[in-house]
């Protein structure tokens, strides 16, 4: 009876291999059907199929003699993918599980379903709740400074990172969720229904600067699926303010969309290419400059450091290759690989490095970076960075009045 279970199961087992290694081509190939060169991958002949007979070995081994519980079948799967991803020594080559990957995707598209607040740990190790304006968990009645102390029932586990009470919470738009708080002054605790709304997420921040009124300034935190609109607000509204110089803050941004970073770098590019792409074949793709709006022609300068990666690395590049804009701040990471995200059938996904990333002028980025024209480390107490960018873009105007 045993024999028979464990060949059950290692059958199921199989049978969610295939078809999650299905999945991935199939959704690779509708993710990839922009790229001309691509061609739909064949079903796998026998002599494509490899042998896992070892793999079942060690299989059958651990679920015969392993002392204690037997995890679960799926999290053995995962397990296995992760260690099939991680034999390919790329660091961006991984297997993600299905929360963290539904978390990805809201991050990228800019909403999600939420409540609209904000959870702080405090030092007994609470979760606090503080309700943003206006948004569900304030109309609710969640105030600030309850502290939660379950999720739709659940009591939360002391263990719980912020991010995973978060996801905890996190859900459908238009249902609700039934939060537990501890309120100061309240005898029992006190179960709220709050009704999820799509939260956006911002990824661009501006304002003219104060101590500058002429110089705007833009942060990019993020490339999502809303950062090119958001960028065209932000342009408008520093035109309206009268600016003359143009300050974008790059630092600390780790990237985002392969598109949005093209529909940014196209608002200050009249025409040309902003990056190409280059395969393990060697071929070259080359992805140009969009037909777009386009920013005024201030003049520019991006604040870069050692967070400024991958689609922020490309807009840096292809500004600084171009000549539109001075780098200027600290060396960037130099993660200039190109990752394709499968999805897989069950919610999960596989990121694939298929390729690199090369600026205009031909400068690889991967493992090397961008150095800036002008290298100014970051200060504690104060942002030397900008200080020197409003300096570089004004210094000209000042030695002419």
């Amino acid at each position: 009876m045993k024999t028979a279970r464990t060949l059950i199961i290692a059958a199921l087992i199989a049978a969610t291999l295939l078809i999650v290694f299905a999945a991935g081509y199939a959704t690779r190939w509708l993710a990839s059907s922009d790229h001309s060169s691509e061609t739909q991958p064949g079903t796998a002949n026998a002599s494509q199929t490899p042998d896992l007979g070892v793999f079942w070995e060690a299989w059958n081994i651990l679920q015969r003699d392993f002392y204690g519980d037997q995890p679960a079948n799926q999290s053995r799967t995962y397990g296995a993918i992760k260690g099939l991803t991680a034999a390919y020594d790329d660091p961006y080559t991984v297997f993600v599980e299905p929360e963290p990957r539904q978390r990805e995707r809201e991050d990228l598209s800019g909403a999600f379903g939420g409540i609209g607040a904000w959870i702080t740990v405090d030092e007994a190790g609470s979760m606090v709740l503080e309700p943003m304006p206006g948004r569900p968990a304030e109309k609710a009645g969640i105030l600030k400074g309850d502290i939660l102390q379950a999720v739709a029932g659940q009591p939360l586990d002391p263990a719980l990172s912020v991010d995973e009470v978060v996801a905890l919470i996190r859900g459908p738009i238009g249902e609700p969720i039934d939060l537990t708080v501890q309120r100061a002054g309240a005898a029992e605790p006190l179960t709220i229904a709050v009704v999820r709304e799509r939260i956006e997420t911002p990824s661009v921040e501006w304002r003219a600067l104060e101590e500058a009124p002429q110089v705007g300034y833009i942060a990019l935190r993020q490339f999502t699926e809303r950062t090119a609109e958001e960028l065209d607000r932000a342009l408008d509204e520093l035109s309206q303010q009268g600016i003359d110089y143009l300050i974008v803050d790059l630092r600390h941004n780790g990237g985002g969309l392969l598109q949005s970073s093209i529909d940014v770098a196209s608002r200050f590019l009249s025409d040309g290419v902003v990056l190409y792409e280059r395969r393990n074949s060697g071929e070259e793709q080359a992805y140009r400059v969009r037909a777009t709006r386009r920013a005024p022609t201030w003049p520019m300068v991006i604040l870069v450091d050692g967070g400024t990666a991958s689609a922020s690395e490309i807009v840096a590049g292809a500004l600084q290759d171009r000549g539109r804009a001075t780098l200027l701040g600290e060396k960037t990471f130099g993660k200039g690989s190109v990752q394709l995200v499968y999805d897989l059938s069950d919610g999960s996904s596989v990121h694939v490095t298929v390729a690199r990333w090369i600026t205009p002028n031909g400068h690889e980025i991967n493992g090397i970076g961008l150095t800036p024209e002008q290298m100014v480390p970051h200060e504690d107490g104060r942002d030397a960075p900008l200080e020197q960018a409003i300096r570089t873009l004004t210094e000209h105007e000042t030695s002419t009045n």
